[in-house]
């Protein structure tokens, strides 16, 4: 099955949505989060599936949000709220899906397209694979729902240090973190994801829908709690000057920014 950005490719208990972006690394565009909601739904229906690879075509996992589109930044705060609630119905749709799924990261996953990853119920990375949340670098908040997700993987502390400072991890660091389940190099990447996929395909269907569903309500219980200011702290970071002066600095080369007080 094909749509625009992706494909849902393989038969059987076990399949891959593969991000189909490569000439842009799998840039994030509002054509990939409608296609990307549109995948989930389908595999919804697919009967007999059990596991879901989520990994990218060509060069990376995903590099993010595409910068072009202005996807979370510049726009009315009408639009910039219409496109953060459409990037947390793609991670939720990720996350909610009834497969059990597996994101296989290599490259770069930054962004949008780490939260994508962190979404799954597992992850394997390759060796060379770099994570990055660059969000507030950028001057704006880190939206999509997404900071839960980030804390109940790495705490609360860590969640901080990793969205605040938008430092580039190695694979080995986020596997000491507990964001990826297994490191290996990178033509290991698919056999190690299919091999785990298989793991969860011997065990009995019933058993492990429920164990995920009641492990996701049980770590996601507060999430909506903070959910209702998720998408208006993207609309209104995005249009502060302190949002221009960060893309401005991030983009060229990183010069130091005098900032004003708040």
């Amino acid at each position: 099955m094909d749509w625009n950005t992706m494909k849902l490719v393989g038969e059987g208990a076990v399949r891959h949505l593969v991000f189909n972006r490569p000439e842009v690394h799998n840039a994030i565009d509002s054509r990939f989060l409608q296609d990307l909601a549109q995948a989930c739904l389908y595999i919804e229906t697919v009967k007999g599936l059990r596991v879901v690879i989520v990994r990218g075509e060509g060069p990376s996992f995903s590099s993010g949000a595409d910068l072009k589109e202005g996807l979370t930044h510049g726009g009315a705060i009408g639009d910039l709220l219409r496109r953060s609630k459409a990037g947390a119905r793609g991670v939720s749709a990720v996350a909610e899906m009834t497969p059990i799924s597996i994101a296989a990261v290599h490259g770069h996953a930054i962004g949008g397209g780490a939260m994508l990853a962190l979404a799954c119920d597992f992850r394997v990375a390759s060796s060379d694979a770099k994570l990055s949340i660059r969000e507030v670098s950028l001057g704006i908040s880190l939206s999509w729902q997404s900071i839960p997700n980030v804390v109940n993987l790495v705490g609360p502390a860590r969640a901080k240090e990793m969205i605040l400072f938008g430092d580039t991890y190695d694979a080995q660091k986020m596997l000491e973190y507990g964001v990826y389940q297994q490191v290996v190099e990178r033509e290991q990447v698919l056999p190690s994801a299919e091999a785990l996929a298989q793991r969860v395909v011997a065990q009995p269907p019933l058993p492990v829908q429920m164990t995920k569903s009641a492990i996701n309500a049980y770590v996601r219980a507060l999430d909506r709690a903070v959910f209702h200011g998720d998408a208006f702290g993207l609309a209104l970071t995005g249009r502060t000057d302190d949002a221009a002066k960060a893309r401005k600095a991030f983009f060229g080369g990183g010069q130091a920014v005098t900032w004003e007080e708040r």
